[in-house]
């Protein structure tokens, strides 16, 4: 019965070290998808560099595909006719991708030692249109007039006027 065993549970691990043979023999299928209407965007990027692309730059506006891309289907699930330029923010989408790209080409790579890039959610945060910062108001005295600004320490104090 042990022998019996035996031999069942090498014939099991031949049979496992023969088709782990066979698989390592198949070639990696390429990634030779093809990308229409690429613009920006470089045209060797792989399927999944173009994906993780895409899901940043939705997640950096809190938005979905069809923000951008014409969409042709809800049912049984959402399809785009992702070569179309008929929506507008398609290219905004695309003015503001080559803006990054030469922000940081031209400008931050020559001051950043720490490797930082400017993105979409840099700006944006999560909105299709970044909050711009209200201008701080000085603070008013009971009076109603602006408090003057703290005196600078070792400021020479302003001639009078003539």
């Amino acid at each position: 019965m042990a022998r019996r065993s035996l031999v069942l549970l090498l014939f099991v691990a031949i049979i496992g070290c023969a088709a782990i043979r066979q698989q390592k023999s198949i070639p990696a299928a390429s990634d030779d998808l093809q990308f229409h209407n690429l613009r920006v965007l470089s045209p060797t990027i792989t399927h999944d560099e173009l994906i993780a692309t895409m899901r940043g730059y939705a997640r950096a506006l809190g938005t979905r595909c069809e923000h951008c891309h014409v969409q042709t289907a809800t049912e049984p699930r959402p399809e785009f006719d992702f070569p179309n330029d008929a929506k507008p923010e398609k290219r905004v989408a695309r003015t503001m991708i080559a803006m990054t790209h030469a922000v940081n080409a031209d400008y931050v790579s020559k001051v950043n030692a720490h490797g930082q890039s400017v993105t979409c959610l840099t700006c944006h945060r999560g909105r299709t249109v970044p909050e711009t910062a209200a201008t701080p108001q000085p603070e008013r005295r009971p009076g109603g007039a602006p408090e003057a600004p703290p005196p600078t320490p070792n400021a020479q104090p302003a001639p009078p006027p003539p």
